[in-house]
């Protein structure tokens, strides 16, 4: 006799024409995508958005507060985070709209911005068009699994060119063969757009808070919004270890200059020797999230970097009094920290 564990249910896809069993302990998105179901999704982990379904019949068993990803209409549409939910009857879902195209890039050029921090630049065969804070899957067909990438510049009309920032992650094995040598003309697989982090319109101060090459994202997304006469204050983290982790100052400079309200970009410095020349803030950033930003809670929050950082900010921003749907993440995984997320 079969426990509650391995019991199955019926999960029909409105538009799909097809239904299929889930066990109870498995999330929806995975037993689909074996099943041979070609759902669109991304990041598997509940922090991009794209596997998102309206849930039409039945219920589920969210793994993850999706409010973080969701908007509240989203949520009071019944829409729900497929990867990140497992069923608790028999469901009818209504799949999200496909959105990314794969196409062919070819490396233009790769450039060090800091000892293990690259800007990649590739040009498509066809326009790509992304939204500011957006990311990319590349692909190289000898390594295997893709990467996930955010442009680290704003979309142009027709672009085919691209930038991205890439951070070395020693033993990672397309960062080791990417920092080997210079992979000028290389051609590899490009899918985009993905990924639902990007401004919304709103009348509240910007807040950001972003680590290493999570700066990529948030860049973007700010000089995006410089370019659109966005008004709204902004305040601007940037956790990073010492000053030679530290880049895009110039960029930084220039939005203090050109932004239509008050601007602070505050580089924070965990781990910079104390008899150093360096006068600014010191410490973890979200500890100067506290400290920079009481005010947080009325605020609108973006937020770009490892999961770690991710997770204390958030914590800090709803002790400071942000609700969850006013929080907008990009996790950055890598396969380490993908793989301990799928094994819980």
């Amino acid at each position: 006799m079969f426990g509650k564990k391995n019991k199955q249910y019926r999960v029909r896809f409105v538009g799909l024409d097809r239904e299929i069993q889930i066990p109870a302990d498995e999330n929806i998105l995975s037993a689909a995508l074996n099943q041979g179901l070609p759902l669109p999704h991304s990041c598997r982990v509940g922090s991009c958005g794209t596997c998102k379904s309206r849930l039409v019949e039945g219920k589920v068993r969210e793994l993850t507060d999706s409010a973080y990803v969701l908007s509240s209409e989203e949520l009071d549409q019944r829409y729900i985070l497929i990867c990140q939910s497992r069923p608790k009857s028999d469901l009818v879902l209504a799949a999200g709209e496909s959105g990314p195209v794969t196409q062919s890039a070819r490396i233009q050029s790769q450039t060090a911005l800091t000892h293990d921090i690259l800007e990649l630049r590739l040009r498509t065969a066809a326009p790509v068009s992304y939204r500011a804070g957006q990311y990319a899957d590349l692909h190289l067909e000898q390594i295997g699994r893709s990467r996930s990438y955010s442009f680290a510049a704003p979309p142009k009309h027709q672009t085919t060119e691209l930038v991205f920032h890439v951070r070395h992650l020693p033993g990672g094995e397309f960062t080791d063969w990417l920092f080997a040598a210079d992979r000028s003309g290389t051609e590899l697989q490009l899918r985009a757009p993905l990924g639902e982090f990007y401004l919304r319109e709103g009348d509240a101060p910007i807040l950001c808070v972003a680590g290493g090459s999570g700066m990529a994202p948030i860049k973007a997304l700010l000089e995006q919004a410089a370019r659109d006469g966005v008004s709204r204050p902004v305040t601007y983290l940037f956790g990073a270890r010492t000053k030679r982790d530290l880049y895009c100052l110039e960029e930084m400079q220039e939005l203090t200059r050109c932004w239509a309200a008050k601007f602070r970009f505050l580089p924070v410095l965990s781990e910079e020797p104390e008899d150093s020349d360096w006068t600014g803030l010191r410490g973890l950033v979200t500890d100067q999230l506290r400290e920079q930003c009481p005010e947080a809670g009325s605020s609108d929050a973006y937020l770009c970097g490892p999961p770690g950082m991710i997770d204390a900010a958030i914590d800090v921003l709803r002790e400071l009094g942000l609700p969850a749907e006013r929080i907008r993440f990009d996790r950055f995984t890598d396969a380490r920290n993908l793989a301990a997320l799928n094994a819980d």
